[in-house]
């Protein structure tokens, strides 16, 4: 077989998707077909198909719904964040009062304050890394003032105490 029925066979195969092509094979192909009378057919019925083809822009009629098992576990992972800091909140206190009891306030005090120190901060720290891995900023500044404003709110609350 001679390189010109090489080219011509290749040259059915590729005329289909010849705007796909790089340019040096498809300018082989363009060449071939200013010499071959079977291939220009091909190509001139190929590029008439392509045109006649309508053109539309579906992305603007699309309306494209939100992946539902994706919002429901972000909202799952948000929750579960939320959960986690008023367990954590309520473990603070709950073992504040039952270690100490209701003996001394001043005492009681500054177990929720150590309290706060030795688990709060941590989780908060941990799930404020997570918020900003996970989450958009929106998120992230929420969870941050929110942290801010227990930790800031609470040693306002037991100084005025003591």
């Amino acid at each position: 077989m001679d390189s010109f029925n090489k080219i011509h066979l290749l040259s059915l195969e590729l005329i289909p998707i010849i705007n796909d092509l790089d340019e040096e094979p498809r300018q082989v192909i363009l060449e071939h077909i200013t010499y071959c009378e079977d291939c220009r057919k091909l190509y001139d019925n190929t590029e008439n198909f392509n045109n006649t083809l309508p053109k539309h822009d579906y992305s603007e009629n699309v309306e494209l719904k939100p992946l539902k098992k994706l919002v429901q576990f972000n909202n799952g992972l948000k929750l579960l964040m939320i959960t986690v800091r008023a367990i954590t909140l309520f473990y603070i206190v709950y073992s504040s009062f039952k270690y100490n009891g209701a003996e001394s306030v001043p005492s009681l005090l500054e177990y929720i304050k150590s309290g706060i120190f030795l688990f709060y901060i941590p989780a908060a720290i941990f799930l404020l890394v997570f918020t900003f891995t996970f989450f958009n900023k929106k998120w992230f500044w929420i969870s941050l003032v929110t942290d801010l404003v227990i930790i800031i709110f609470l040693e306002k609350v037991l100084q005025l105490f003591l």
